[in-house]
């Protein structure tokens, strides 16, 4: 989990905190499905099952 991104980083803290995908998108100036991928490219490293599961991953090792 530590060759995230700091883009990749942001999108979690973000999602963390209660933000859907398409707020994140405007917040950080990209589109829905650049945010979409992202997510999906962050649960293929970490072979996470879903995006919560992810999130709770990174608490877990203080990276968010």
């Amino acid at each position: 989990m530590s060759n995230l991104t700091e883009k990749e980083i942001i999108i979690a803290k973000h999602a963390s905190e209660g933000m859907t995908a398409k707020q994140i998108a405007d917040a950080m100036c990209l589109s829905l499905e650049t945010i979409r991928w992202y997510r999906k490219r962050m649960l293929r490293e970490a072979n996470a099952k879903n995006f919560t599961e992810l999130i709770a991953m990174l608490k877990d090792q203080g990276i968010i």
